[in-house]
């Protein structure tokens, strides 16, 4: 393709929107907004990018080939920010480690990650979402995620669910079995691609007895309500992985508390893509949709890599796929126009725009036109972007 033909086109992986996409974005992102900050949460906003090795941190470079590098004239190695967690965490580790926690957080931004783009997924993909910094509590992780269902909710989906997880149950059973760290990230990849065969092999492999894999392969596939906490409790009644259980528990009772546990689904299946999380994990699904549309969790450790130990926790909404997601539902949103087209010639101009003006102040969208073509161009022109009024001077 010669220099012209690729000017005119976009990189593979991202896009423009148009007027109704962008509108619907916006509009999200403002009822979002309102939310957060009723919840106590203060916005902020970082860098589209930054050095790299303070993007890296907490990752294990298990998503280096994910990452957009390149390096700025004075030779430093930046990226663009592949979330906004570890950011975020930069952020509070620096210029905010002095104000008083816990602190509430959130954040309307822009992310990148350099893999094949996807249904739902682009190179550059945007997100919503809090960090909750500064409480360890099962009280915090329940906040964070009945403020993921109210956000889910003020979308507009009908049918969506929220699994739980626990990252702290996975690490119990890789500690009881004692599988090798290279051998527990086969394990973990295995288990996120729902491998179950795969994981049946890996356990056998391990030297662990036939009843010991028996139970962690029931634990692994148990999916459903409160009672399959009871269940995981008898499964994992003298395992290391118990705290983790005890921890998933006072979640579910704090969800009771916010009246969303009809939301929630019990899920120890799920793992997150980021080496960060330590405790509580979860994703949000939605109707018709394979792939998660919100996820999130604790992550205790990431803030100490950075020189600021601290307890965090928090979740993120990708804006493409709750909008995907709407869409599919048979959910639209129509594009704003104006209430008025007000046309004007060009000797009356002072007069159309203080009209224009007043009708403004009213509260009316009004769109100007000098008149230089004939009326019925004018109405063909009002009537295809829903211009039910016309003003002419």
């Amino acid at each position: 393709m010669d220099n012209h033909g690729l000017k005119l086109r976009v990189p593979v992986g991202v896009k423009d929107m148009l007027p109704g996409e962008a509108w619907r974005k916006r509009q999200l992102e403002q009822v979002f907004a309102r939310i957060f900050y009723r919840w106590g949460y203060r916005e902020v906003i970082t860098p589209t990018f930054e050095f790299y090795h303070a993007l890296a941190a907490g990752n294990n470079g298990e998503h280096e080939e994910s990452l957009f590098k390149f390096l700025d004239r004075q030779g430093h190695i930046l990226a663009l920010r592949p979330d906004m967690t570890t950011p975020i965490a930069r952020l509070v580790a620096t210029r905010m480690k002095d104000c008083p926690a816990p602190l509430r957080l959130f954040y309307l931004a822009n992310v990148f990650s350099y893999a094949e783009p996807q249904v739902g997924r682009q190179r550059e993909f945007f997100q919503a979402g809090v960090e909750f910094i500064g409480s360890a509590s099962g009280d915090a992780d329940g906040e964070v995620v009945a403020l993921a269902a109210e956000v889910l909710k003020a979308a507009g989906l009908k049918n969506f669910q929220i699994h739980l997880g626990q990252m702290a149950v996975f690490n119990g059973v890789m500690e009881e079995i004692g599988l090798a760290e290279q051998e527990q990230r086969r394990f973990k990849n295995t288990l996120a691609n729902k491998d179950f065969v795969g994981m049946e092999e890996l356990l056998a492999a391990s030297g662990a007895g036939s009843a010991v894999q028996d139970r962690i392969m029931e634990l692994l596939s148990l999916r459903g309500g409160k009672e399959v906490l009871d269940r995981a409790e008898e499964l994992l009644a003298n395992s290391p992985a118990k705290t983790g259980l005890d921890n998933l528990k006072e979640i579910f009772a704090v969800l009771e508390n916010y009246g969303v546990d009809q939301y929630v689904v019990v899920d120890f299946s799920i793992l997150r893509g980021f080496e960060y999380y330590t405790g509580l994990i979860f994703e949000g699904y939605a109707q018709h949709l394979g792939f998660p549309i919100c996820g999130g969790g604790r992550y205790d450790k990431l803030l100490g890599q950075l020189g600021h130990p601290s307890p965090a926790t928090g979740f993120a909404v990708g804006l493409e796929r709750i909008m995907l997601a709407l869409d599919r539902q048979g959910d639209t949103m129509p594009v704003p126009v104006a209430d008025v087209l007000l046309v004007y010639p060009k000797e009356k101009r002072r007069e159309a725009i203080q009209l224009a003006q007043k009708y403004r102040q009213e509260g009316l969208a009004v769109e100007t036109e000098l008149l230089e073509s004939d009326v019925e161009k004018v109405r063909s022109y009002a009537g295809e972007r829903g211009i039910s009024r016309i003003v002419e001077l």
